[in-house]
């Protein structure tokens, strides 16, 4: 079959035809499991039932609105992004991508403080383009190496508009958490030197640490969250949502942004039903235990395997396993692959953010797969 899709990335020969729960189906027939939701977006799974028939009723309904309009769907979903993250009296707007939720907080925040800068720590992801883009020549940033606390107090704030937080990257660094200590006392110098602390949960929100959101396991307390992938379960919506304080003084001196899917009343209905999905189904509990299940699998092979593996990461189902330079990393992601489970993988690493409906069979499937694979 003759391929028509720019090569941006590299997908293998095989043909995606259907994807149901933590299953992908190729047009062979032959079923993977899917350890990495899609891009990280599919918290409920694929297709879920619940949420596609919801969607199916609301095409017909309201889908698309322009700038004339409100709709109650970005409303209420804003009031329960708001009390989901602890603000009261704030505001949000939503868009289609993390990438653009994050840029245009980032052009918000250069707005109010009337500064240019960025700050970040150099294994966060922040977009894939703009202000966060990952590039060396990219004069926005201000970059602070992991956990390197002898570096904060060198940092010039002078025009620092925000700090600019990822709390578990899963891209750059392949699953890291920061510090609480480094974390917080980052977060403190930003805010004592005027800059707008924004948590961006495009990939660590709703639900996928085991509560919902990353930023809620140190004591920081952010003006701006931005959320994206699993807000829509695979349906393109993101959200920034901006506290009480952020939004006064937006209101008092704003500035226009208008884009075609802006506060779309389809993707914000979507929100709202997976929210429900999750709250309904006490799902961040079970993404909670079952996270604990699957480290203490991959804590197995480190305890049994030490001369292989290096480390396992994990807080929710948000998991790695780094493994020694005795392992041919590329060629097990391979046999991996081609056994059936679809993983994330980067320097010698594995990466696994499964769906929260991945069972413990499928969880020990994987770690047979990976025990031969060292044994061999």
């Amino acid at each position: 079959m003759k391929r028509d899709i720019t090569s941006f990335y590299n997908p293998t020969d095989k043909v995606l035809v259907e994807s149901e729960g933590c299953y992908q189906y190729d047009s062979d027939g032959k079923k993977y499991v899917d350890f990495e939701s899609g891009v990280w977006c599919a918290n409920l799974g694929h297709s879920n039932r619940a949420i596609n028939s919801f969607i199916k009723e609301q095409i017909d309904v309201l889908m698309h609105q322009g700038y004339k309009f409100r709709n109650s769907y970005s409303e209420e979903l804003s009031v329960k992004l708001q009390s989901l993250i602890g603000f009261s009296g704030g505001s949000s707007v939503f868009l289609s991508s993390g990438s653009e939720a994050v840029n245009l907080s980032i052009m918000v925040a250069q707005h109010l403080t009337g500064r240019g800068k960025i700050l970040k720590v150099n294994n966060s992801y922040l977009s894939a383009y703009g202000f966060g883009q990952i590039k060396t020549d990219n004069r926005d940033q201000i970059t602070i190496g992991y956990n390197d606390y002898s570096a904060i107090n060198t940092i010039d704030f002078s025009d620092v508009a925000a700090f600019v937080i990822e709390t578990g990257g899963a891209s750059v660094d392949m699953v890291r958490f920061p510090d609480s200590e480094f974390l917080e006392k980052l977060s403190d110098f930003a805010r004592i030197n005027g800059a707008l602390l924004i948590v961006d949960e495009v990939t660590t929100g709703i639900g996928r640490h085991g509560k919902w959101f990353g930023f809620q396991y140190y004591n920081i307390v952010p003006d701006v969250v931005v959320t994206g992938k699993a807000l829509g379960n695979g349906f393109p919506v993101s959200a920034v949502t901006f506290n009480s304080d952020t939004t006064q003084k937006f209101n008092a001196d704003g500035f226009i942004y208008a884009q075609s899917h802006q506060n779309d009343p389809l993707g914000c209905a979507i929100g709202l039903k997976v929210i429900d999905e999750i709250e309904r189904g006490d799902c961040i509990s079970v993404c909670k235990r079952v996270g604990e299940y699957f480290s203490s699998r991959l804590e197995y092979l480190m305890n049994n395997y030490s001369e292989y593996v290096n480390d396992v990461r994990a807080r929710g189902l948000m998991l790695a396993i780094e493994f020694t330079d005795k392992i041919d990393g590329t060629k097990l992601h391979n046999t991996l692959f081609e056994s059936g489970f679809v993983v994330g993988f980067k320097g010698n690493t594995l990466r696994f953010l499964p769906p929260f409906t991945i069972s413990a069979e499928d969880i020990d499937n994987l770690i047979d797969c990976i025990e031969r694979f060292i044994k061999e």
